[in-house]
């Protein structure tokens, strides 16, 4: 879903510095064999997550300062903790302060204080992953302990994992980062406003494709030239392909695009668009309309053989039973009808357009 914001590359530094440094310090421990591995390798992971906020610190310092003082707070609890894990209340403080963490991290994601990225969501992973391993029974404690423990590892485990994966996975659908415009879509980087010569090609383009593709209105016309439905006629709109120029590797010719959008309406095909496709994945098209005309690579879709319908993946990057997860080559649309939300470039046609042609 997301990349690794700049601000927070620091951190992954901070948390690869602590790792050894844990190590070191587990290995000279003279009680460290009075523990079990379990508590051990917690003691280690929480080392680690405290280096990472504790690394995060000067970037936030000066325009987040309560966020920076969170982390310092944090990162001196975790790093403590880390280093005591002999103490006899050492499991029962370990839990709430992990819990806390993640939780209040859930928080900040849920109302925009942070944006989450792969430094966040990994650290939250190897904190989750602490907590069940603080969490383990060991032998020899009071049954009433391992009562509880087991509690918490059948049912809170679980669930703090689901609010997790979901939080982040709905953050993702409802504030989508800059470059990941629509969910499962990598959108290609551009200059933030087109230059006046960026709007005449956009413009160009657009009016050469319309004129183009104006005879496939009659879908027929379409089927003879060699388009087929790529997907389900019975979704709302449906992408035709025309596998020979899919072959033929043609780069954004408004002549021959791979791709035919069209509304599945209770009158027939009606034309949507056209969509140009690279041959392969990872390798933008030319940007002629710079913002305006930025291509978009479909990632984590979940492609399924019976009925060849698509579905975004789970939030905790899994397909449903039955399906696979694939990736599209990058593609740009060129929607000749009205796209109110979008534009005549944009990711996805207006599900209103579609539906008001379908009452027509």
């Amino acid at each position: 879903m997301y990349s690794v914001s700049a601000s927070h590359a620091i951190g992954l530094i901070g948390g690869l510095i602590a790792l050894p440094l844990a190590l070191v310090g587990l290995r000279f421990h003279p009680r460290r064999r009075s523990v079990p591995g379990t508590v051990q390798a917690a003691a280690v992971l929480m080392a680690i997550t405290g280096g990472v906020h504790l690394a995060l610190i000067p970037d936030h310092l000066d325009s987040e300062p309560f966020t920076s003082a969170l982390f310092l707070l944090n990162g001196v609890a975790f790093i403590t903790l880390a280093a005591s894990f002999t103490w006899r209340w050492w499991r029962l403080s370990s839990s709430a302060l992990l819990i806390a963490t993640v939780l209040g991290y859930l928080i900040y994601v849920g109302i925009g204080l942070e944006g989450p990225d792969q430094v966040g969501i990994a650290t939250k992973l190897v904190e989750v992953t602490a907590l069940g391993l603080v969490l383990v029974p060991v032998r020899g404690e009071h049954a009433a302990h391992r009562g509880w423990r087991h509690a918490a590892i059948g049912v809170a485990m679980p669930l703090l994992i689901v609010i997790s994966g979901a939080t982040v996975w709905i953050v993702d659908l409802a504030r989508p980062d800059a470059r990941h415009v629509h969910a499962g879509a990598l959108l290609q980087a551009t200059n933030t406003i087109p230059t006046p010569a960026q709007v005449d090609a956009a413009n160009r383009l657009y009016a050469e494709t319309k004129t183009a593709i104006t005879p496939y209105q009659d879908w027929r016309q379409a089927w003879a030239a060699g388009y087929r439905p790529g997907g389900s006629t019975s979704l709302p709109s449906t992408h035709w392909m025309n596998q020979r120029y899919v072959d033929a590797g043609y780069v954004m010719d408004p002549h021959r695009p791979q791709g035919l959008v069209y509304a599945n309406t209770h009158h027939g095909p009606v034309l949507l668009g056209a969509m140009f496709q690279m041959k392969s994945l990872n390798r933008f098209g030319p940007d002629p309309g710079g913002p305006m005309t930025a291509w978009h690579q479909h990632e984590n879709i979940c492609f399924t053989p019976f009925g060849f319908e698509f579905s975004l993946m789970t939030p905790y990057a899994t397909c449903p039973i039955g399906a696979i997860d694939i990736s599209a080559p990058p593609m740009l649309h060129v929607w000749i009808v009205d796209n109110p939300h979008g534009g005549p470039f944009g990711v996805d046609i207006d599900p209103s357009v579609v539906a008001a042609l379908d009452r027509t």
